[in-house]
């Protein structure tokens, strides 16, 4: 009996560690000799046990037991193929109103144009479409298995720029170092250190005006921790430190802009609306087949084993003899 009630602790954890592949996606834990090891263990014990009961060392539940250390069996092994055999985590970032071909799931990746008020609001979301099959319309709590590929969205850092000169004539903004050249939604593909901080970074150009500004993201944390100039700024919410230069590099300010407060700064006036816009995320994952299939055998297992044999109910409720 205890053999037994360990087992199925043993496949229950099994199984929850496979599941958590689906349900923390993003974890590397996954992919680590560790994460092998605790499913090759639980592998190791089941399939022991399976073996005794086999034989009958466990008597009838041990033996109607083993469909549901079948189902362990079949769980433990799509999730060790997942992790071992499955690529790291992957993000697609693309610019707000394009395409992008995916070519591993089979699909085009269509990103949402994004003005102000999605980019404020984190709302924007992304749609898959696959060849002779439905579209796929994600969004910031969509997930989805396709073969073996977990797909979901990833909120990453984005600032949406409105930029005119001292007239109020507005500005086109281009994106000289990203493929995203006339797009005004800036997604800061590249990262800076700054002393014990390690910032998103993006670069923007005001042709018109022959400047070109970097603007670094900083979290609200991030941002009261900056020390400038003596100085640490307090805000409850994300900012910019943007430092701009003309067409020759010589340098024309640093200043900080707050999220849709519009600041002068190097012959501009700028108005950031800092949010999120979201990556498409590709996880390897266990096949829902073999999820759905093993539970389903394991629960009926666990439930077949307790259940009392016919012979013996009937035994039970024969009356006894007289005197016995």
């Amino acid at each position: 009996m205890s053999a037994r009630i360990a087992t199925i602790a043993v496949g229950a954890i099994a199984i929850a560690l496979v599941l958590a592949q689906d349900v923390y996606p993003a974890t590397p834990f996954y992919h680590s000799w560790q994460y092998a090891l605790a499913l090759g263990i639980g592998l190791i014990v089941i399939i022991a046990y399976a073996n005794g009961a086999r034989r009958g060392d466990d008597g009838i539940a041990g033996r109607r037991l083993l469909v549901g250390m079948l189902g362990a069996v079949v769980v433990d092994v799509a999730g060790l193929a997942a992790g071992l055999l499955g690529p790291d985590t992957a993000q697609v970032i693309g610019t707000p109103g394009t395409v992008t071909p995916i070519p591993a799931l089979g699909a085009a990746a269509f990103f949402a144009p994004a003005d102000a008020e999605m980019v404020a609001s984190g709302s924007a979301g992304i749609i898959l479409r696959r060849r002779n099959a439905g579209e796929i319309g994600l969004g910031a709590r969509t997930r989805r298995v396709l073969g073996e590929s977990l797909v979901y969205l990833e909120a990453r850092p984005a600032a949406y720029l409105d930029v005119y000169d001292e007239r109020g004539a507005h500005l086109t903004v281009t994106q000289p170092t990203n493929a995203s050249f006339l797009s005004p939604v800036l997604l800061f593909h590249e990262r800076q250190r700054i002393g014990a901080l390690d910032v998103p970074l993006d670069t923007f150009a005001t042709p018109a005006r022959h400047r070109i500004v970097r603007a670094l993201y900083f979290s609200a944390h991030d941002l009261a921790q900056f020390d400038h100039g003596g100085g640490r700024f307090d805000s409850s919410a994300p900012g910019l430190i943007l430092s701009a230069a003309d067409d020759q590099g010589r340098p024309l300010g640093i200043t900080i802009a707050a999220s849709g407060k519009e600041i002068a700064f190097a012959g501009l006036r700028i108005r950031a609306t800092i949010g999120t816009y979201p990556a498409l995320a590709i996880a390897a994952a266990p096949p829902t087949w073999a999820l759905v299939t093993g539970i389903a055998l394991f629960l009926a297992g666990c439930i077949w084993s307790v259940l009392r044999p016919r012979g013996e109910i009937a035994r039970s409720a024969r009356p006894r003899p007289q005197g016995a």
